[in-house]
């Protein structure tokens, strides 16, 4: 099979060997039409014997430069053998045999069929040549187009590999950790690590002002900086929906009047939009569903992060944190679970004390009062009931006087975590 980049060489299989019958059909065609024509042109010495060039010459020739020696000499012979016969039959005027011009036939046959044989060798042999190489191309180039899908496989997998999203809010709150407010250079370090945890090559967070978006006043960027159209329909989309938004949701007809692959609102756990990150370009392996949602999880969270500090534990913080999760879930059905311990005030205030070293650096707890009880409410993101109870087993020694209750996100009545007091 001819290969693509062979397109319009004539390539000849050396191991195709070549038909001897045609060549001894062709030779003896050949020959016989030049001692036909000779016989035309001229009937009374068409081997141009007495003078001229003499014409049939070119049969040997022709066919000794075709097939080789062999034929060409066998086609020398066959014409002396007419020579012989037109002298006999005198068709031919001539004294003799004329044994001169006969040698002179057959060393042109031998000499052309020669030239052919040295040069049908070499060129044998070159072709073999080529053809060792062009299987050699061919292995080569199935090898590296297999060496570069397995790159970018493992490119692909090891950019979406690394933390897993515990992980990743972890280090961010550690990267966050004694910054408070939505500044200029908090932003900065939140959309510097949101760049490197969800491989984002060009992006930037854009300011609000007076409930509108203000494309001039960009707070933070990672790579180049570019420009933001107020029109553009991702922009519109996520700040109309107040979610992530993204240029494969947009219809057809106005896909090509964006410039933008992503917008992400930075709105806190009460639901006010502080800023927007919008992304412009980003590898393609990365630009997917999964990485998408956890960019958006972790803007999410360092906002909650930089808007109501790492103070100590308390109930507005853990209020806000629940209504994250509780977002969390309703968006991107995240697990999250819930531990409510109830007694007397002094075993809430020593269990409170205890599992407040226990709890993970995700987790949050918080002492409080519901309906004239004391409660501690323990929530854990990211983690379903069975791991929860787990988790409970490995860390906390609650004692059987505490009442327990174990609840997922999506069991709670949310009104119920909003309703409680400080403790």
């Amino acid at each position: 099979m001819k290969k693509p980049w062979l397109e319009g060489i004539e390539v000849v299989d050396v191991n195709t060997p070549v038909s001897a019958w045609g060549g001894w059909f062709e030779t003896f065609v050949i020959t016989v039409v030049v001692i036909a024509a000779s016989f035309i042109t001229q009937q009374a010495d068409p081997f141009r014997l007495s003078g001229g060039f003499p014409w049939a010459v070119l049969a040997p020739l022709f066919v000794g430069l075709r097939y080789g020696f062999v034929f060409g000499f066998v086609s020398a012979l066959l014409t002396l053998a007419v020579l012989g016969v037109a002298i006999d039959q005198q068709w031919q005027a001539a004294k003799s045999f004329p044994l001169p011009w006969a040698i002179g036939v057959v060393v042109i046959a031998m000499v052309a069929g020669e030239f052919r044989d040295m040069w049908g060798r070499r060129l044998h042999r070159l072709e073999g040549a080529y053809q060792y190489r062009a299987e050699r191309l061919e292995e080569f180039t199935r090898s590296y187009q297999l060496l570069r899908l397995s790159h970018d496989r493992l490119e692909q997998t090891v950019a979406n590999s690394g933390f897993s999203l515990r992980e990743g809010i972890m280090h961010l709150q550690s990267t966050l950790d004694a910054i408070d407010g939505l500044t200029e250079s908090s932003l900065q370090k939140l959309i510097e690590f949101v760049a490197e945890y969800g491989v984002l090559t060009q992006a930037c967070i854009i300011g609000i002002t007076a409930d509108r978006i203000d494309t001039s006043h960009v707070l933070a960027s990672v790579g180049e900086r570019f420009p933001i159209d107020v029109t553009d329909p991702v922009l519109r989309m996520a700040l109309d929906s107040g979610e992530l938004a993204t240029v494969n949701l947009l219809p057809d007809s106005v896909m090509d009047h964006t410039q933008l692959l992503a917008v992400v609102p930075l709105a806190d756990s009460i639901g006010e939009i502080n800023a927007v990150l919008a992304v412009r370009s980003m590898p393609f392996f990365s630009f997917h569903e999964s990485n998408l949602k956890l960019i958006a999880v972790l803007v999410a969270h360092g906002v909650d992060h930089l808007r109501f500090g790492t103070a100590r534990p308390s109930v507005p913080r853990f209020i806000a944190s629940f209504e994250r999760a509780y977002q969390d879930f309703s968006r991107f059905r995240l697990d999250t679970a819930l531990l409510r311990l109830s007694g007397n005030p002094e075993e809430m205030r020593n269990i409170h004390e205890k599992l407040r070293f226990s709890i993970r650096a995700i987790d949050f707890i918080c002492l409080a009062r519901e309906k004239d009880q004391h409660v501690v409410w323990v929530m854990l993101p990211l983690t379903d009931i069975t791991g929860a109870r787990a988790w409970a087993q490995r860390v906390a020694d609650v004692p059987a006087t505490i009442a327990q209750e174990w609840m997922s996100i999506n069991e709670i009545d949310p009104q119920r975590i909003r309703s409680l007091e400080q403790g």
